[in-house]
Formats: structure tokens, C-alpha cells, sequence
């Protein structure tokens, strides 16, 4: 009885273990224990270490001051403002015009440090992205790779490749794309868009951009 006991309160910890290792105080699919950003709205895109893109932040310029405005309140606006001229963007009937505005709002995948693997956070990019196409399907897309300046040139020219070509496959394989309207390109660490000395640069630059491109 005392072997059974003890067998049961070491499956009961490791349960409670890694119940805790996945508490998601603002479901946004990055567990606490690696949430920079616990407090993000609902339904935000975030990079992979669950903060919002800076880069990306569109805010609705014709919003009233408010001295009392909190920064939920700011990333609710942000990202209903962002869905709303996606949708924008998907309606353009002119092709020019859908690529500038869809391309001007598409934020990148982004990964873990020396990963290519595409974490749950970034699948909403991929929707969007999905949505679009329905759209347009006459566009052509070119996925550019990038890292940080972590490592040698060689591995970081082989693993921006590796995200890109994780991406298309996904693109292919799950939300129906033709394989013969993506290119994929591996940049390395070479185009950086974040100072690498940070760890919050070094997060920006791991990532997989879209370009949208007509016909």
C-alpha cells in the first residue's frame, strides 16, 4: 500500500507540474513561464515570446484623447483596428491596390531562438494570409527567411531556409496553396530589422516575411 501511495503522489506532482508549465493568463498560446507579455488583448498575433510586434502596432489615429486610456484598452484598439483593414484589404478589387495594403498590415511568422518549427501563436498570420489568397488568387508570394546573428553564417543561411520552406509546406499542405506560387528564399542573419544586441531584436529577427507580389 505504501509503494501504491507513494507511485500516486508522484504522478499527482507531475500532473500539477505540467498543468502549471501551461497556464496562459491571456490565451495567446505562449505559456507563462515564457510570456515577456501576459496581458495581451484577446485574439492578438503576438511573436513568439508573447508580446506584440511594435513594428506592426496600427492605431486609430481619429480616436479621442484620454488621459484614462490603459494599455489594454490600446492593444484592443490595435487589434481590432488591424482586423478591420485586413478586411479592407481582402475587398480591394484592384490587385496593385490589395498587394500595397495587404503587404503594408502582414506581420511575420516568428520563431525560438535556433528553431524552424511554427509555434500555435503565429498560426492567425497564416489565416490571414489564407484569407487574402481566397481573395486573390492570382498573386504570387515569396517567403523570405531570417535569423538572428546567433551562430555561423552557414548554419543561419540553412535555418532561415529551413523557416521559409517550414512555412510553404504549411501553406501547402494545410490551408490549400499551389506550391508553383511560392518562392522561398533563405537571407540568414544579412537584413536584420531589430538591433541584434537585445533580446528583444534578436526575437524580431527570427522570422518569416510575406511578400506579396502581382502577377
Amino acid at each position: 500500500m505504501a509503494i501504491i501511495r507513494t507511485v500516486t503522489l508522484i504522478l499527482m506532482g507531475c500532473f500539477i507540474c505540467t498543468a502549471q508549465a501551461w497556464v496562459d493568463t491571456d490565451f495567446d498560446g505562449v505559456p507563462d513561464k515564457k510570456d515577456a507579455c501576459n496581458d495581451t488583448p484577446t485574439n492578438s498575433v503576438v511573436m513568439a515570446n508573447g508580446c506584440i510586434d511594435s513594428e506592426f502596432l496600427i492605431v486609430d489615429e481619429d480616436a479621442e484623447d484620454d488621459d484614462e486610456f490603459d494599455e489594454a484598452e490600446l492593444g484592443a484598439t490595435i487589434t481590432n483596428n488591424a482586423a478591420l483593414i485586413a478586411e479592407q484589404c481582402r475587398q480591394q478589387r484592384d490587385v496593385s491596390v490589395a498587394v500595397d495594403c495587404f503587404g503594408s498590415i502582414l506581420q511575420p511568422v516568428y520563431f525560438d531562438f535556433d528553431k524552424s518549427a511554427v509555434l500555435l501563436t503565429q498560426r492567425p498570420t497564416l489565416v490571414r494570409v489564407q484569407q487574402y489568397i481566397e481573395q486573390h488568387p492570382e498573386v504570387l508570394i515569396r517567403l523570405d527567411g531570417h535569423t538572428d546573428n546567433v551562430g555561423s553564417d552557414v548554419v543561419n543561411e540553412a535555418l532561415s531556409l529551413k523557416r521559409a520552406a517550414t512555412i510553404k509546406d504549411l501553406l501547402v499542405n494545410e490551408y490549400q496553396f499551389q506550391p508553383r506560387s511560392i518562392e522561398i528564399i533563405g537571407r540568414s542573419n544579412y537584413k536584420p530589422v531589430a538591433d541584434n544586441t537585445t533580446i528583444e531584436g534578436r526575437q524580431r529577427n527570427r522570422r518569416v516575411e510575406f511578400i506579396i507580389l502581382a502577377e
